[in-house]
This record gives C-alpha cells, structure tokens and sequence, in this order.
C-alpha cells in the first residue's frame, strides 16, 4: 500500500470515528431529551394526583367539620331539652311537695285549734264538776290517754318537729310595734305575759298528761302480763311462758 493510500484510508476512517461520535452524542441527546420529557409529565400527573387528594381531604374534611357543627347544635338542643324536663320536673315536685306541706300544715292548724277547744272544754267541765269528781274524770279518760299515747309513738321524731313548729306558728303570732306609744307597748306587753301564764299552765297541763298516758300504759302492760300468765296457768304451761320473757 502506498503512503498516500494510506493516508486516504486513515482519513476515511477518522471521518467515520468523528460520525460514530456525534450519532452517540445526538442519540444520548435524545435519551435524555425523552427522559426529561417523561420526567415532566410524571411530575404533572403527580401535581395532578395531589391536587385531587388535597381537594378530597379539603372536602372531607369540611364534611366532618360539618357533621361535626350539626351534632353540636343536636347535642346543645338535647341538652336545652333535658334541662328544661328537669326544671319542669324539679318545679312540679316542688309545686307538691309546697301542696302537700300547705294540705298538711291546714289539717294540723284544724286539729290544734279542736285540741285547743278541748282543753278549754275539759277545763270547764273540770272548773264546773269541782274537786270531788277528779277520781271518775281520771278512769274516764284512762283509756283515751292510752290511745293518745299510742298514736304519739307511732309518730316519727320528724312529723313530731313538724307538728310542733306549724302549732307555735298558730300560736306565736307576729309582733306588730311599729307606730306604738308607750302606752301600746305597755298593753302589749300585758297581753304577752298573759299569753305567757296560759302557755305555762298549758305546759303543766300537758306534762301532767304524759305522766298519766306513761302511768296509763304501764298498768296496761301490766294487767296484760298478768292475764298471759293467768293464761298459761290454765294452759299447764310456766307463768312466764306467754309474757315474752323467753325467747
């Protein structure tokens, strides 16, 4: 081969390694033209796709925001209700119970003012019989005492207070002093001490009672145990048997 053949061959061949070079560097061009293309439209379908979640949860999320603002209003409507059954509960109890109070509190004022006139009665039969009919008044009244004391134990210590606080409230009225003179006060106070004297002779009175109703039911008692044991003599049992005196 000669040198020039040589040199056209080697030329030949450079022009070709020089093609081979750009056709790489145009098809790596393209590659990654076309990549960044399918990078771009990855990227905008991901842009998409997260503007759709961020629109459902934006909805959802009002949706809750929503649910949740009307079963607040439920709930305070409930409530409202509910409080408002209360209070027409707690009114109606208490419009009863003031009735009941009011209904009581009338029928013991009646029966203190018919216990009053019966006291004044029995004093004035006690004042017109005289001293010498004592003994027959007392066996006379032995069995009401009794009965008196019986419904007076089976009271509870609670309708007892009450009973007596509605009594000093018909008794004990209020003072009216405002625009009195001396000689208003002076009255008034008669009229007090009065009131006073007939409480205390009242008092005795009742106490007086208590002894007899306690002496009363105590020979009750008595008398009733003997008869048991008088039964049980009969019977061919102990004395003691039907007295209670064993279990």
């Amino acid at each position: 081969m000669s040198d020039e053949e040589f040199c056209e061959e080697e030329s030949v061949s450079n022009t070709s390694k020089k093609g081979d070079g750009n056709f790489r560097k145009a098809r790596g061009e393209a590659k990654k033209g076309e990549l960044d293309e399918q990078l771009k439209e990855y990227i905008n379908e991901w842009r998409k796709q997260r503007a759709k979640e961020e629109e459902e949860l934006k909805r959802l999320k009002e949706k809750q925001a929503k649910r949740k603002e009307i079963r607040a209003e439920q709930e305070k409507k409930l409530a409202q209700q509910k409080k408002e059954e209360e209070e027409r509960l707690r009114k109606e109890e208490a419009e009863k119970k003031a009735k009941e109070a009011e209904e009581k509190r009338k029928r013991l004022e009646e029966a203190e003012k018919k216990r009053q006139e019966m006291m004044k009665a029995q004093k004035e039969k006690q004042t017109a019989a005289g001293p010498g009919k004592g003994g027959a008044k007392k066996a006379d009244s032995g069995m009401g005492n009794v009965q008196d004391a019986r419904r007076e134990m089976t009271k509870t210590k609670e309708q007892r207070e009450e009973e007596k606080k509605i009594s000093l409230s018909i008794r004990i009225k209020p003072l009216e002093l405002d625009g009195m003179d001396s000689d208003g006060l002076k009255a008034k106070a008669s009229e007090l001490w009065e009131v006073i004297v007939k409480l205390e002779t009242e008092k005795y009175d009742l106490e007086e009672r208590q002894k007899r109703q306690d002496y009363d039911l105590k020979e009750l008692k008595e008398r009733q145990r003997q008869q048991n044991k008088q039964k049980a003599i009969k019977l061919g049992l102990d004395p003691e048997a039907l007295t209670g005196k064993y279990p």
